[in-house]
């Protein structure tokens, strides 16, 4: 049975948010027809580019929720 891969699942791919069966199913799906795969590595290729962010709050903030767990309830 051919099933149509949508953006949005190969990206939970990509994203590794997909469950283990969907992860196999895909994997095959890519094996067995280009054009998907095509497509596959096109959308890998703009997460690839995407700037890979990380947030850290403020020092301020972190003082903050110390001090309030340091308090006595």
């Amino acid at each position: 049975m051919t099933h149509a891969y949508t953006d949005t699942q190969i990206i939970r791919f990509i994203y590794k948010e997909c469950d283990l069966f969907e992860k196999f199913e895909m994997e095959f799906a890519f094996e067995d027809d280009s054009t998907l795969f095509e497509q596959y590595r096109e959308l890998n290729k703009g997460y690839k580019t995407l700037p890979k962010v990380t947030f850290s709050p403020a020092q301020k903030t972190i003082d903050s929720i110390l001090s309030y767990a340091a308090c006595p309830k």
